[in-house]
């Protein structure tokens, strides 16, 4: 719980400066992109060895909090080739994740904890990559297969798809309502 509180009073003071230059948003949640080149029938949930051998790059705090992420705070869509690190920063919001397939969407996750959890998502591939999923790839579009939604206590709701630019190299953090703190590098 103290790394908790450590990680999220950091989180504000680095957003200072950017909150006063945007007073209509805020920041909802912080995210890591802990890897990017996953792919495969990989089994989080079931090898969590695996899991431990994905994140050694990371710092070693944030690796601690990825590895004592319980498995019902796990969200797997089979094929996902990022896995994220994901901060609400009110230990109160609710957290819900839609998965958006080509003929509808549904709730793949639900959370009224405000606790990390980990994502898997975006079983697209880069226009780089030799792979099937390219025959949809159209090349304005990020691809992307699910959002992100999290309210926190006072009723701020904030929607997000996680993805990675395909020509900037770095994660989206613009979101409907809000946008996400990148503490990758970090």
């Amino acid at each position: 719980m103290k790394n908790r509180i450590c990680l999220l009073l950091c989180a504000l003071l680095l957003c200072l400066p950017c909150l006063c230059m945007a007073e209509e948003t805020s920041p909802i949640c912080a995210a890591i992109l802990v890897s990017d080149s996953m792919g495969g029938d990989w089994a989080l949930l079931e090898e969590r060895r695996h899991l431990d051998a994905v994140i050694t790059g990371l710092d070693d705090a944030w690796r601690g909090i990825a590895l004592s992420v319980p498995d019902e705070r796990v969200v797997d869509i089979r094929g996902g080739k990022e896995l994220y690190l994901i901060l609400p920063l009110d230990a109160e919001a609710s957290v819900s994740i839609v998965y958006m397939g080509e003929d509808e969407e549904s709730l793949i996750y639900y959370s009224e904890t405000g606790e990390p959890f980990l994502l898997r998502c975006n079983a697209v591939t880069s226009p780089w990559e030799e792979d099937p999923y390219l025959s949809d790839f159209e090349e304005a579009a990020e691809p992307f297969d699910c959002r992100v939604c999290v309210e926190d206590s006072v009723g701020n709701v904030m929607q997000w798809n996680p993805y990675i630019h395909f020509y900037m190299g770095e994660m989206n953090t613009q979101a409907q309502g809000g946008w996400v703190i990148d503490f990758t590098d970090y």
